[in-house]
């Protein structure tokens, strides 16, 4: 029978300093046990250039929004694969896809630069490529 322990979770700062490591130009800073980043992304080289920026506290999810430009959303259509306040949704956090004892410039940005292809993907299709689960809105 396996052995269920807590993780040992990554600190702030070794999050910070590895995010800074790979985007020498983002801000990043550590205010109230909580990491703030933000930095420009392109995902791809036809890709528009987003400004991120992710919240992370220990134990909990991190908080992923696009600063600018706004994402845009035909009338009509619901933004996909986003919580409210257009936080996006990058793995089913019940499956255990992303823990705090991985790197966010691992998982989480890579995932966000994937999540943002397939934004510009169903801007033009209007189809969501990306699979994964939806979150149901409230």
């Amino acid at each position: 029978m396996a052995d269920f322990k807590e993780i040992k979770r990554r600190n702030l700062a070794v999050q910070a300093l590895s995010l800074k490591k790979m985007f020498p130009k983002s801000i990043c800073s550590i205010i109230h046990n909580c990491l703030t980043w933000e930095a420009d992304l392109t995902p791809s080289p036809l890709s528009k250039t987003y400004k991120v920026q992710v919240k992370y506290k220990l134990k909990k999810s991190p908080d992923i929004l696009v600063l600018k430009p706004k994402l845009v959303v035909p009338e009509g259509k619901r933004l996909p694969h986003t919580y409210s306040g257009e936080r996006l949704c990058l793995y089913y956090p019940r499956i255990g896809e992303w823990r705090g004892d991985m790197l966010i410039v691992k998982t989480i940005i890579p995932w966000i630069s994937e999540w943002l292809v397939n934004y510009e993907i169903w801007l033009v299709t209007g189809t969501w490529c990306g699979g994964g689960r939806h979150p149901i809105s409230k």
